[in-house]
């Protein structure tokens, strides 16, 4: 086993509940990326130049999303600690991250896009309405959680996906690692005009150090 999977095997939990019923959906990104983010909202890639922001996602994930255009998409996952959120903070070891949360009823009242797997698993990207994608995803696969069985490790990544930028004011809340980063980005928060952003630091939604 090599030790990619031996981190994305630790970075596994166990559900209780099934991930189907929870309430959020999720975007990881750099903390270097927060000033940004809060000035501007959450951006499709395609709106952004690189000089603009911290990119962590691997460069064929990169290529793969712009050749089956979903770059003019922002995306997020199921839950927290799935295989690509893993990979890209095992990637990145020195890296402040945070996790944004949206609602899924919003998504689900904008009428988000979902891909049930991988983006990336083979074949063209299925892009569903976001009531064929719920129904579309395997769930029972999901809550496993198993990352190295690949059909489990491409359920886990499946995509919820809006369709143009999300402003601050759909955010649900944000995650960080520690209380000093939730300090520090409350600070920017008040700064930039969002005093009432809920702000939480998780350590569990982050890969441990």
């Amino acid at each position: 086993m090599t030790r990619l999977a031996i981190i994305l095997m630790a970075f596994r939990e166990v559900s209780v509940v099934s991930i189907r019923t929870k309430r959020f959906i999720y975007h990881l990104t750099s903390f270097e990326n927060a000033s940004s983010i809060l000035q501007r909202g959450l951006q499709p890639r395609a709106n952004l130049q690189s000089r603009e922001f911290t990119d962590v996602a691997d460069a064929d994930i990169i290529e793969g999303r712009t050749n089956n255009a979903l770059e003019t998409f922002v995306p997020f996952h199921w839950f927290s600690r799935n295989p690509f959120d893993g990979r890209v903070q095992a990637d990145h070891p020195g890296k402040d991250f945070l996790l944004i949360a949206v609602y899924r009823e919003h998504a689900q009242r904008q009428d988000w896009r979902i891909i049930p797997r991988h983006p990336l698993a083979g074949g063209c990207p299925n892009v569903m309405g976001y009531e064929d994608g719920m129904q579309a995803i395997d769930w029972a696969l999901m809550d496993q959680r198993d990352y190295s069985d690949p059909a489990c490790r491409h359920v886990c990544m499946a995509e919820c996906l809006s369709p143009g930028p999300v402003p601050v004011a759909d955010f649900a809340k944000i995650y960080t690692p520690s209380d000093a980063l939730r300090r520090s980005l409350a600070d920017l928060a008040v700064e930039l005009g969002h005093p009432r952003l809920w702000i939480e630091a998780n350590p569990n939604m982050f890969l441990a150090r």
